[in-house]
């Protein structure tokens, strides 16, 4: 189980570093469009690593 929580805790490290460029680029000003990137690469990130997640439970 010793995977799984690194997975976990990677997975937080990713959203939480997500967040933070997300909030710099409120704060810098940054076009809405931008924005919209950012928040589409997040996703993806995140969809990606439930997915490496479940394959890891799988085997």
């Amino acid at each position: 189980m010793r995977g799984g929580i690194l997975v976990t805790e990677l997975a937080h490290l990713i959203t939480a570093g997500a967040w933070g460029l997300v909030a710099l680029t409120l704060a810098a000003g940054i076009p809405f469009a931008w924005r919209k990137v950012l928040a589409y690469i997040e996703a993806r990130t995140q969809l990606q690593l439930a997915e490496a997640v479940r394959r890891m439970l799988d085997e």
